[in-house]
């Protein structure tokens, strides 16, 4: 018994004496630039997104977060990476955005999650796709029968 009472006396201690958040766990990842291709999407056409990311304390996880004609209630995730070097402090990240339907807007982030669980997303980017012309056909005249 008094073996248990110590042994939690001095976890509690321990908890006590680092009761403050290093800077790991606030400083978020920092992006550079963020592409995409083509440029000029069109329907069911897969969008290849391109970004250098940085973080002093490594990487967790980075996906793409994404949104269609700007419906914040439906959020979507793309290109998961959760592989990385152990030590790994910058990377270039690829991933796929899905071929999307005619006449639609794509709003995405690149987020990053750091190591120590700390969320950044990258500034938004968008894209609409063209709606489809359809094919136009002659007038015919109004044939009446007799």
């Amino acid at each position: 018994m008094r073996r248990t009472f110590f042994t939690a006396a001095a976890a509690l201690c321990l908890a006590a004496c680092n009761s403050s958040s290093g800077p790991e766990r606030t400083t978020p990842a920092e992006f550079g630039d963020v592409t995409f291709s083509p440029t000029e999407v069109t329907a069911d056409t897969e969008v290849t997104v391109e970004a250098s990311i940085t973080s002093e304390y490594g990487f967790r996880r980075v996906d793409i977060v994404y949104i269609l004609d700007d419906d914040e209630s439906d959020v979507r995730f793309a290109s998961l990476l959760r592989s990385f070097e152990a030590e790994a402090k910058s990377l270039s990240y690829k991933g796929i955005i899905p071929g999307q339907k005619a006449g639609r807007k794509v709003t995405f982030w690149v987020r990053a999650i750091t190591a120590y669980d700390v969320v950044t997303l990258s500034d938004p980017r968008s894209y609409t796709i063209p709606k489809e012309e359809e094919d136009e056909k002659p007038e015919q005249p109004n044939l009446t029968m007799q």
